[in-house]
């Protein structure tokens, strides 16, 4: 559809939104861009200006200088540029802004060369010429490569800086995967293969986020409008988002269960909410080889100290059969102990996980917190990483657990392993 006509108005409108543009968020459809491979050693980078802002090379080649400043905004923009509608002035001339556009943008392409600049265009005088009337002065203003006065042996190049783009890494997507099965990890992570069985993840995930809106309403003082009614109608918005984007849905049996979740822990916690300090925190720490990530789903505290909490969408496990798996948890919990403290400055005291499948007995595994145990995790951390970045998947043998459920242990049954000694 090319022309938006009053009879049409409405069906085109929601066509474009309901098929088009759904279309293409439901499909992930963009432009490929790998920022880990934005300047590759050894190759010569196409890119587009605004793709090299920031970067710098020895020699840029530029074309495209048969552009010529051409208007950007609309109607609608003059009319809430000149119209008092905006809380701040003008930054420049409203008809001059197409002409400073221009020569911002040129201004970046020129000066990502560190030695050399080459203008590079198709000469011709017609219509739509090139180069452009804003470029002639400079294209033949400089040496052409065909004079015999240009010596590019006379330049002395610098050397291409390396690209030292850190990578992020998280305990719970990157450590604990790679952990359980480095073969794995090289599935999901290096090759991007999509696991299969998904609903046990949208099962938790499910109940986090509604235990997430429990602890907004708390954090906005809000906590008088907490209900089941309100829980309900949490747990049933985000159950529609999450199924809508992840196209897999529970049975009405699984939907009830992770409701119970949510349901036992405003029974069990309700009377706590004043100790509530932060939820969902997103936290960072830039290190020297990467950078550290870890999402805090609770931090509560009182006396001058805060404790970390981490909720787990099950029932609580046995502590003596299923040790492993606890330690596993608790290196966890010492990371993001370690990002709150180095981050925030915050003094953590003890850190819990939160078993809201556990129906009668106590839902939590507590733990104090250890310096020196923390030091050991966050070296464990880095090793692991090192390994990941040398892309060494090596394994001691093949985890037998995990293999019987694993989408790829077909491919794994026919390899010639060739196991770490």
């Amino acid at each position: 559809m090319s022309i938006l006509s009053p009879e049409f108005l409405i069906k085109g409108i929601r066509d474009l939104f309901n098929q088009f543009l759904r279309f293409l968020y439901e499909g992930g459809i963009d432009e490929y861009e790998d920022d880990s491979e934005y300047a590759p050693k050894g190759c010569v980078s196409f890119l587009t200006i605004h793709q090299s802002k920031g970067l710098e090379f020895p020699v840029v080649i530029c074309g495209s200088l048969e552009a010529v400043p051409r208007k950007q905004h609309t109607a609608l923009d003059e009319l809430l540029e000149n119209g008092n509608y905006l809380s701040k002035p003008s930054f420049e001339p409203f008809e001059h802004t197409k002409f400073f556009d221009f020569r911002r943008l040129f201004y970046t392409a020129f000066s990502r060369a560190q030695n050399l600049l080459v203008l590079a265009a198709q000469e011709h005088k017609r219509w739509g010429r090139s180069p452009s009337k804003y470029f002639e002065e400079y294209f033949y203003g400089v040496p052409s490569w065909q004079e015999s006065a240009f010596n590019i042996g006379a330049i002395k190049f610098e050397q291409v800086k390396e690209i030292n783009l850190k990578n992020e890494y998280s305990f719970t997507s990157h450590i604990t995967l790679y952990e359980n099965c480095a073969e794995q990890y090289r599935f999901f992570k290096e090759l991007e293969f999509a696991p299969i069985r998904v609903s046990p993840i949208l099962f938790g995930t499910l109940v986090h986020n509604t235990i997430e809106e429990i602890h907004k309403a708390v954090l906005r003082g809000d906590e008088q409008t907490i209900s089941v009614d309100s829980i309900r109608a949490w747990f049933d918005l985000n159950y529609a988002i999450l199924s809508k984007r992840e196209r897999v849905y529970l049975a009405q049996s699984s939907q009830m269960a992770a409701l119970q979740h949510v349901l036992r822990y405003y029974e069990r916690e309700g009377s706590n909410w004043d100790r509530i300090k932060e939820a969902e925190i997103e936290i960072s720490l830039v290190k020297d080889q990467y950078i550290l990530k870890g999402s805090v789903d609770l931090i509560r505290g009182e006396h001058g100290t805060v404790e970390i909490i981490d909720f787990k969408s099950e029932k609580k496990p046995d502590m003596e059969k299923d040790q492993d798996r606890i330690n596993q948890y608790q290196h966890q919990l010492e990371v993001y102990a370690y990002l709150v403290e180095e981050r925030t400055g915050l003094n953590v005291s003890r850190m819990h996980l939160y078993y809201t499948g556990e129906d009668d007995g106590n839902p939590y595994v507590s733990f104090s917190k250890d310096d020196r145990a923390i030091i050991n995790t966050i070296a464990r951390f880095d090793d692991i990483v090192t390994r990941i970045e040398q892309q060494d998947y090596r394994m001691d043998a093949r985890p037998a657990k995990l293999c019987q459920n694993c989408d790829m242990r077909a491919y794994c049954d026919n390899k010639n392993w060739q196991f770490r000694k």
